[in-house]
């Protein structure tokens, strides 16, 4: 009797504490989520007359409020379930008719999402100086790293991207250019966010 007591007892801390099934299923490998994500991205530029960029931030973190007198540029991203923070772009690369560029976009926690994008261009006819010339960029982000709770991500996403000069210092000629670009389509990661 003494050793069907025990037995019993034993079962019973085991069903309390969610018995050996629940502690398999917890080390269990997590299944991998898919999200259709939208990612918005804006951002300033500012070039002179010969159209040479000043102050190019889009490769570091966006500067505070200008207190400068050259101002400097700065892009941003946001997206729902992922955040918002800084996009970086490294040096592109020309193959045939597109640039390929390396990209990082960085949460505000400094986790990143990077991979590799693909940009086409449709020149706008217009002066390049004048007031609304606007250029269009279709282009392919493909993700295929990322660090922190973005470690693991792949996936591909389409962009509309346009750059439009929205003023020029009559006095120096420099231009200040907006960027604007929405990429949609699916990110994979291991886990769950």
């Amino acid at each position: 009797m003494r050793r069907i007591t025990i037995c019993f007892v034993a079962l019973t801390a085991l069903a309390s504490i969610g018995g050996p099934a629940s502690a398999l299923a917890s080390g269990a490998p997590s299944q991998p989520h898919s999200y259709r994500t939208v990612i918005r991205l804006s951002g300033d530029e500012y070039s002179d007359a010969q159209g040479n960029v000043l102050s190019n931030q889009r490769r570091g973190k966006c500067p505070p409020p200008p207190s400068a007198a050259v101002p400097s540029g700065c892009w941003t991203w946001a997206a729902n379930r992922l955040g918002h923070g800084t996009y970086t772009v490294g040096q592109p690369n020309l193959q045939g008719t597109q640039l390929v560029w390396t990209f990082s976009l960085t949460d505000t926690r400094g986790d990143s999402l990077t991979g590799n994008l693909t940009e086409h261009f449709s020149p706008d006819p217009s002066p390049s100086d004048a007031l609304t010339h606007a250029n269009r960029y279709p282009a392919t982000y493909t993700f295929t790293a990322g660090t922190g709770r973005f470690a693991g991500v792949t996936g591909v996403l389409t962009a509309a991207t346009t750059t439009t000069t929205v003023d020029v210092a009559p006095a120096t000629g420099a231009a200040h250019t907006k960027f604007t670009s929405t990429s949609t389509g699916t990110l994979t990661f291991p886990s769950k966010l």
